[in-house]
């Protein structure tokens, strides 16, 4: 397996997947805090406006539209000794640790065009290393139920990486760290730094890549424009982005809403650890009831489950420590299950791209895709943050009963509202695994007459 081929029946062992879904744990120090802490830290502590860092954030974010698609094209066309997805990853390396250095230990008083500079190196490294993980992830089964398995992986990873980040940090916030000060973020930093090299050369070596059919030559704009010919991507790509805003506006707020509403922010780490713990538990349920039901049926009830969630935090008050935390826990395990639905019905369309076209074009799929959760991310900081400061919320505390009840509303209407949008969007996808059995059942023959 430590070859750059895998047969293609082959199951992956456990311990393989975790080593290649390992990259996750430095991923999450490095994207984690971009949602949750980066942006605090940039105002509460740093004292930049509300409304110059969530512009910054959307800006920097939206950059990703030409670079994703950039980065996916050339993945699908360039192969080296490799593979056409490994080396991608060593090449990130580089962009991503000097990213999160600059961008999370600021030696001096930053500026707004400091940030965006630094978080535009970082969202290089991230957007190479992201589409070429999740295209190789895509590629190294043509089974229905594998992709989900593979998937799943990935995502349980992700969210293990978060507990293992989140504990200490715990800790030091309970002796008075606080969570979005310089301490905790050169923590997330120095982690990361750390992490990374060691996880991609785990991934690099313990799993190979499995042989594909040849990127056909098309230029961008048709490329693009066959994809959105494609039915199940255009679904797939309007429920990407619905879904990416809930947990990008949640988590942007999500130390103002305890700071405010709740009178308490001694406990921001051991609430996102209960969060994270409740994913661990959700994604192996979620991928066995997707086995039993289809994944879009899996991400539709995930979608419902999570608004009703969502929609109870309404009535969390000064000093409901105890009642946010466990509706955390519950809305982290509805959430469990949106993104390696996602991820692994993209496999599946992908395979419906290779009937058409003829050839593999994952990296450009699943950097579509990575547009889309990007945009719907900095929609929802570019949206709520101007949002808070027309409404008069201060970021430094001290806010009025009026200004904490627009809060709360914002906090909560818009997540349940993008949610619902990827609700619907998904509600018509047909891509079931008897469609996807037989596409594959067509891509093998037509492969099979190209070889014989």
């Amino acid at each position: 397996m430590s070859s750059s081929t895998i047969k293609e029946e082959q199951q992956i062992s456990w311990w393989r997947l975790a080593g290649f879904s390992s990259i996750a744990f430095p991923t999450v120090g490095m994207t984690l805090p971009l949602a949750i802490f980066l942006p605090p830290f940039y105002t509460k502590t740093l004292g930049l406006g509300l409304a110059e860092v969530g512009f910054v954030f959307m800006l920097v974010r939206l950059f990703d539209i030409v670079t994703d698609p950039t980065m996916g094209i050339i993945g699908d066309r360039f192969d080296s000794r490799w593979g056409r997805r490994r080396h991608w990853l060593v090449i990130a390396l580089p962009f991503m640790m000097l990213g999160v250095f600059m961008a999370y230990m600021p030696t001096a008083t930053p500026t707004v065009w400091y940030l965006g500079f630094w978080l535009m190196v970082l969202y290089a490294g991230t957007t190479m290393q992201t589409i070429s993980h999740t295209a190789w992830a895509a590629e190294l089964s043509s089974d229905y139920h594998e992709r989900s398995r593979i998937a799943g992986f990935n995502s349980f990873a992700g969210y293990i990486g978060s507990l293992l980040i989140l504990t200490p940090l715990a800790v030091l916030e309970y002796f008075g760290t606080p969570p979005a000060g310089h301490e905790a973020l050169s923590f997330f930093g120095i982690t990361a730094i750390i992490l990374a090299p060691l996880c991609v050369f785990a991934a690099v070596t313990l799993v190979g890549e499995r042989p594909t059919a040849p990127a056909p030559r098309i230029g961008l704009i048709t490329g693009l424009l066959l994809v959105l010919k494609n039915p199940h991507m255009r679904r797939l790509l309007m429920a990407d982005a619905a879904a990416s805003m809930p947990g990008s506006v949640m988590a942007g707020l999500f130390i103002f809403y305890q700071a405010e509403l709740l009178g308490d922010s001694q406990f921001n780490s051991v609430a996102l650890i209960f969060f994270f713990s409740a994913h661990i538990i959700g994604v192996p349920i979620w991928v066995r009831l997707s086995q039993k039901i289809g994944k879009h049926r899996c991400f539709a009830v995930n979608a419902i489950a999570f608004c009703l969630t969502t929609a109870s935090f309404y009535f969390p008050g000064e000093g409901d420590v105890a009642l946010f935390i466990l509706l955390l826990f519950f809305t982290g395990f509805a959430h469990s299950g949106l993104q390696f639905a996602i991820r692994s019905m993209a496999a599946d369309v992908v395979d419906y791209d290779n009937v058409q076209t003829g050839g593999q074009r994952t990296g450009l799929y699943f950097s579509l895709l990575a547009i889309t959760a990007k945009a719907g991310g900095a929609l929802a900081i570019g949206i709520t943050y101007p949002l808070l400061a027309f409404v008069g919320f201060d970021a430094q505390g001290g806010n009025s009963e009026d200004a904490k009840f627009a809060f709360r509303m914002i906090y909560l209407t818009i997540p349940v509202i993008a949610m619902a949008l990827a609700y619907f969007a998904i509600r018509g996808f047909s891509l079931d695994e008897a469609e996807q059995q037989i596409l594959q059942e067509q891509i093998k023959s037509r492969n099979t007459v190209k070889t014989s």
